[in-house]
């Protein structure tokens, strides 16, 4: 199977822990899961994973492929109000529009593709939000990469972003990282075959543990996280 070297490329710098967007600053609830006792390795896996298929596929994953898709800046504002009307915590909507926005910067610097430099400047004039799953699939289009590998791209770093935050908080090994992740591919890449397929009348996120524990997290006594 041929593989477009520079849309490969494109992907991995996407996909880099490196890339300056925040987005590790975040732990989608799990810092305050200390207040709560220590969750077994198989607890922490059935976490995770009801976070990336449950709350981060059928929305944030939906909202990429659509914006992939996407061929004016008319259709990525739809997307963005409708991502931002259903981002339910003040956390959720944080991440979301931190790490987008940080993202969106990075457009001028990446590529020279109309639509994705239009998007950037409208999210910098703050015409638009700028939620990260809409700016992840207009830049991840405009450098050449596919539908498929951007929403895999999204619910991967998902669940690696959780892990490292896990790994960070003592919840975990870098071993046991590593292995949680790899049990995480099968669920994955069937969440993304839904997520490809979802239409926006059926956005949806639920992940009622996390949200619960994400809205106790500023009231923490001390905290390594932002959110």
């Amino acid at each position: 199977m041929h593989v477009d070297a520079a849309a490969f490329l494109a992907a991995l710098q996407l996909a880099d822990s490196a890339l300056p967007t925040g987005r590790f600053a975040h732990s989608a609830g799990l810092e305050a899961l200390l207040d709560e006792g220590r969750p077994s390795e198989a607890e922490l896996a059935e976490l995770v994973e009801s976070y990336v298929c449950e709350g981060i596929a059928p929305l944030d994953g939906v909202i990429v492929a659509h914006a992939a898709r996407a061929s004016t800046l008319e259709q990525l504002t739809e997307l963005d109000g409708l991502i931002g009307a259903r981002k339910l915590t003040p956390a959720a909507r944080v991440a979301s529009l931190r790490c987008g926005r940080q993202l969106a910067r990075l457009a001028v610097d990446l590529t020279d593709d109309p639509l994705a430099l239009e998007h950037e400047a409208a999210v910098r004039e703050r015409v638009l939000a700028g939620h990260l799953a809409v700016v992840e699939g207009a830049l991840g289009r405009a450098l050449g990469i596919g539908e498929e590998e951007l929403v895999l791209l999204t619910l991967r770093g998902a669940a690696s972003g959780a892990l490292s935050a896990a790994l960070r908080l003592g919840f975990v090994s870098a071993r046991q990282t590593q292995r949680l992740l790899s049990t995480l591919h099968e669920p994955i890449a069937r969440a993304c075959a839904r997520t490809r397929t979802t239409p926006l009348a059926g956005l949806h996120s639920s992940v009622p543990e996390l949200e619960l524990l994400a809205l106790a997290h500023p009231r923490g006594d001390a905290r390594s996280f932002t959110t």
